[in-house]
């Protein structure tokens, strides 16, 4: 089927993860369930049935096969019921791994719940759950994962002291902070105009031959925007050229926002044509700018022909 391209659906996989169960087959049907995660074929209701399916005759679904349906649920905002089939996993006896523990902090993060994702972490350590060897392997460090994960949410937040605190518990552990918890500190650090500090924690990274990427190049350049200096930010676009990360949107909406913030609309729209040439994609948020930069000034014929 799969290599003729024949598109499966849910009953598909219930039919053969049914007969693989009659047949004691289980590592075969555990497969399947990565190829139904893989292949997207089913919403967690159809995820749901044959997990029941598994149960219904007589095998008790494993940590792995738990994990695949808790994941579903967090990725669709489901998280208490997430958090009841987590309850229900350690009532049984099963221990949850890291990937587990992680996709709830993940969810209740993104739902701005963190005292509840501190607290699935702060039981995650309580209970020594370390990275498995299968993991390992893969480069995968679930420590470093857990927190990435929570010091994004406590961005998000905009609670800075919290995402240094966590910052300096990775440390103490001797857990190597990784690009993205480098990227969330200088995220942090830029919206709270902390621009020295955030500088000099970039300059530490490029030491370290850590690569910038386009999320730690554009909140720099936010920053910057935001304090006026705009020589600095343009300076960074310079880098990121050199450097072979491509600016966005993102990038230029920030750069005609700075300029346009001080006076300097006529500059900011010749930036329209360095837009055009590296191909990306006109928005409104840029043609608002500079109808509002220049009625700002109380240029309304230039605002017009924007």
């Amino acid at each position: 089927m799969f290599r003729l391209k024949i598109k499966s659906s849910v009953c598909t996989f219930y039919i053969m993860i049914n007969v693989l169960c009659k047949q004691g087959k289980l590592n075969k049907a555990k497969e399947f369930l990565g190829f139904m995660e893989a292949y997207c074929c089913c919403r967690v209701g159809g995820a749901q049935m044959i997990f029941s399916a598994i149960k219904g005759r007589g095998v008790q679904p494993d940590s792995y096969m738990y994990g695949l349906l808790l994941s579903g649920m967090c990725k669709q905002g489901r998280l208490a019921e997430a958090s009841g089939l987590f309850d229900k996993m350690l009532q049984i006896g099963l221990l949850p791994i890291a990937v587990t523990y992680n996709t709830l902090i993940d969810g209740y993060c993104n739902k701005g719940d963190l005292d509840r994702a501190f607290g699935y972490r702060d039981e995650m350590v309580r209970k020594g759950i370390m990275p498995t060897v299968e993991m390992e392997e893969k480069g995968m460090v679930p420590d470093a994962i857990t927190y990435n994960i929570l010091i994004n949410g406590y961005c998000k937040s905009g609670n800075a002291k919290k995402v240094f605190v966590l910052h300096d518990e990775m440390l103490s552990k001797g857990i190597e902070p990784t690009k993205e918890t480098y990227t969330s500190l200088i995220y942090v650090l830029s919206k709270r105009k902390r621009m020295n500090e955030a500088n000099d924690l970039f300059e530490k990274i490029l030491r370290k031959g850590v690569l910038p990427d386009l999320v730690m190049f554009n909140a720099l350049i936010d920053g910057h925007c935001a304090n006026g200096n705009m020589e600095h930010a343009f300076s960074l676009l310079r880098q990121m050229d050199k450097m072979k990360v491509h600016p966005d949107e993102v990038t230029y909406n920030t750069l005609m926002q700075g300029r346009c913030r001080a006076g300097k609309v006529q500059e900011a729209r010749e930036l329209l044509d360095e837009i055009k040439t590296r191909g990306i994609k006109s928005d409104y948020i840029r043609y608002n700018t500079l109808i509002s930069g220049h009625s700002k000034r109380g240029d309304m014929n230039d605002a017009f022909k924007v």
